[in-house]
């Protein structure tokens, strides 16, 4: 029986993550590139096309990072197959609705791709910029005996259209 503990392990006992190159993309620069990016707790990883890098997230266990690398792969999977001839066509036939497929017949050969080893490269890993809180409206704690009036004086309704 083969032992598969260690799959998309080095030596260095850490988890790697493949970007294959079979997925196509333009950068912000407007040039086609097999690079590959995708977020994660607000930061956006880029993977550089047909290379294998070290995943070490900072705060997350190994079995997050696990299952972290597992999802990147999902994405990178799931981004390669929405630009397939395949899928074009299912979603032709379908009138142009969303297609319908199953995911594990039809990423399983990509994801594994994502998870077997390449040349070593770096990742890129940029801070997202974070939305303000100011820009969620929610509610606010009232004590038992407070004046709502008083509470809200600064809350100005929404206007939600015309009649």
């Amino acid at each position: 029986m083969e032992n598969n503990y260690g799959v998309g392990l080095y030596q260095d006992g850490v988890f790697y993550f493949t970007n294959p190159g079979l997925f196509e993309r333009i950068n912000k620069q407007g040039n086609k590139t097999t690079d590959f990016s995708t977020l994660w707790n607000n930061k956006e990883y880029t993977f550089k096309g047909k290379t294998t890098v070290p995943l070490v997230i900072a705060n997350e266990p190994p079995e997050n990072v696990q299952y972290i690398r597992k999802q990147f792969a999902k994405n990178y999977a799931q981004a390669w197959f929405h630009q397939s001839k395949k899928y074009k066509e299912l979603v032709k036939k379908g009138g142009y609705i969303p297609a319908t497929y199953d995911e594990d017949a039809e990423f399983k050969d990509v994801i594994q791709a994502c998870l077997t080893p390449l040349p070593k490269a770096q990742i890129i890993v940029r801070d997202m910029p974070k939305d303000s809180d100011a820009s969620f409206k929610g509610t606010k704690v009232v004590g038992k005996n407070q004046d709502l009036n008083q509470i809200f004086k600064d809350y100005e309704i929404p206007e939600l259209g015309t009649q």
